[in-house]
């Protein structure tokens, strides 16, 4: 059976499980993606993957908790009874030893295993990350965060990898790895070409067949896909971001050094063709390479007005779901981007709707 028809089948299929989960008509893709490098599986996953939601600022806190949201059941059961796809952010490096050997922390680890086991028991995609590795990009480490001797940054990263594929070669399919989580910094360009493929290698050891995902430099800009290079693989899918227009999406971060100010709403003609154009230059990227895209976060800070915030979600949705692109949006629980309140125990409900409905 040809790519395109695999693709096609399993794109329906895709459509079907979100409809049983959240009762809503979902608009399937107007395209799909050029998979030519990659294999038929590959492929169809990556059309698969559909609409999905970060569980972030949980486990990828320095300690969960730290950042106002610790991981419960219940957030599992509503991500995955709402979405196809749940990324799963992890902080592995504050959890391994400072050491090049990077030894995992077993009961960290075991509690990452139950959230990944249960989300898949509940039939939806994972992908599993390794995030905010500060030091890695040079980045100043955050409160609670350990530092590391620079020599072993990279070993450490090549090693927690060893680990985890060791650990889950045996899981579901449908249980997708990423390396990296927006590498910047001291990792554009070629260092973090090279250093992609030497983690892929250790993968590849016992999971020659598990899907990875890699993005490129400068925080998986868009801009930066023409500089990944990646090494000769057909089960890879590459992330992207994006949080265009970024003085809008992010105004009044406290975070940033220094703040955007607030009152800027969204989304005009000339927001909606930033956001419409950096994801036409990802398609043509796509078309060119043969690798199809994943849009692994997205989202507004909680100082953006709820329209506003219920307008970019609808358009960037809107502009991906019509390239085919498949997207996980930052994210569903925490204060500063979630979608839904842990304080009322509701869904911020413009938001939902705009991803959703």
């Amino acid at each position: 059976m040809k790519t395109a028809t695999i693709a096609a089948l399993l794109l329906a299929a895709g459509a079907a499980a979100v409809n049983a989960q959240t009762g809503t008509a979902a608009r399937p893709a107007r395209v799909t993606q050029n998979c030519s490098a990659v294999t038929p599986e590959t492929c169809a996953t990556a059309h698969a993957l559909r609409r999905g939601i970060n569980l972030g600022n949980m486990l990828d806190a320095p300690r969960e908790g730290d950042w106002g949201v610790k991981l419960e059941p219940g957030y599992i059961d509503r991500a995955a009874a709402n979405f196809a796809t749940v990324r799963l952010p992890v902080r592995w490096t504050n959890h391994a030893a400072p050491t090049a050997d990077a030894t995992i922390d077993e009961q960290f680890a075991q509690r990452v295993d139950k959230a990944v086991d249960a989300l898949l028991a509940k039939g939806v995609y994972v992908i599993l990350d390794v995030h905010h590795y500060t030091q890695i990009t040079g980045d100043a480490q955050h409160p609670n965060e350990f530092a590391v001797d620079a020599s072993v940054l990279d070993t450490r990263l090549v090693n927690i990898w060893r680990q985890l594929a060791q650990r889950y070669k045996d899981r579901s399919p449908k249980l997708l790895f990423e390396l990296l989580n927006e590498p910047h910094g001291r990792l554009n360009g070629e260092p973090w070409n090279a250093l992609a493929a030497r983690t892929l290698a250790v993968v590849r050891a016992s999971n020659p067949a598990r899907i990875v995902l890699i993005g490129p430099g400068e925080w998986n800009g868009i801009g930066e896909l023409p500089k990944l290079h990646l090494p000769p693989d057909r089960n890879l899918i590459v992330a992207i971001h994006n949080y265009d227009p970024f003085p809008f999406t992010h105004q009044g971060a406290d975070f940033l050094a220094k703040p955007f100010p607030t009152g800027v709403a969204c989304c005009d003609a000339g927001q909606r063709k930033v956001i419409a154009d950096v994801l036409e230059s990802a398609r043509r990227w796509n078309q060119a390479s043969g690798y199809p895209l994943h849009l692994g976060e997205f989202g507004t800070y909680e100082a953006v007005d709820m329209a506003s915030r219920e307008s970019y979600a609808r358009t960037v949705r809107d502009e991906a779901e019509r390239r085919g692109i498949g997207w996980t949006y930052w994210e569903l629980a925490s204060p500063s981007f979630g979608m839904f309140s842990p304080k009322t125990g509701n869904w911020h409900e413009p938001i939902r709707r705009a991803l959703l409905d």
